[in-house]
């Protein structure tokens, strides 16, 4: 497990990053509850997505859209991503998934639903669906969904990322080469999220963890917060 040392995690925190582009948005369907979403970014060898974020897409009750910047940043650069996640039934969940759209970011696996967790089978389902997975980033993820992360990153070749602060020591041999990751209290500029969409990018370009950290800090003049 690759995880950078408390100066670097505070430091990943500083980074600069530029805004979003918009890109025009896919249709978007009404899903049931537990409905398997393949988006039209899925569809054609040349759409296969690379990049798969997962995480909750606002839950009720919560303003925490860490895992949906992520995303935007990420799809901003060009790179073909997908989205693995819950989000709030409603005009709230309508919202969150034209907000994908709008970011040219696919709903692999996005539920509609009032709970506040990820079923790990979903997050299986998606990434045997998406065959051509080159980075994995779970957002402030249960224990459950690490195993089924890095068995499915380990046979795709994928780089794996997780923001979380609540991992437990046990979980670590699990975790094999993954970049770990402490979240700030907040990131209202969206510079958290951009660095690690930045971390994603370079992973799917074909970077080790270790090298794309240090070109991801190199290239956003990372200062370490003292």
């Amino acid at each position: 497990m690759f995880v950078p040392t408390a100066a670097g995690r505070r430091a990943a925190q500083s980074a600069r990053s530029g805004a979003p582009r918009h890109v025009p948005g896919l249709g978007l369907p009404g899903r049931p509850r537990d409905a398997f979403v393949p988006s039209g970014r899925t569809v054609g060898c040349s759409r296969l997505a690379r990049v798969i974020v997962v995480g909750i897409l606002g839950a009720p009750g919560r303003d925490d859209l860490l895992a949906l910047e992520v995303a935007r940043r990420a799809a901003a650069t060009g790179a073909r991503v997908e989205m693995v996640g819950v989000t709030p039934t409603g005009a709230a969940g309508d919202r969150r998934l034209v907000e994908l759209a709008q970011a040219g970011v696919g709903h692999a696996t996005v539920t509609r639903t009032a709970a506040i967790g990820i079923d790990p089978a979903d997050l299986e389902l998606a990434l045997r669906y998406l065959p051509e997975v080159r980075a994995i980033v779970l957002v402030k993820p249960e224990t459950s969904l690490l195993a089924v992360a890095t068995l499915a990153g380990t046979w795709a070749g994928a780089g794996l990322v997780i923001v979380g602060d609540q991992l437990s020591a046990a979980a670590g041999p699990v975790l094999g080469d993954a970049i770990v990751l402490d979240p700030p209290s907040g990131d209202p500029d969206g510079t958290f999220a951009g660095f690690v969409a930045a971390l994603a990018v370079r992973l799917d370009a074909g970077e080790g963890p270790g090298a794309a950290w240090s070109s991801t800090v190199a290239a956003l003049a990372v200062d370490p917060v003292r």
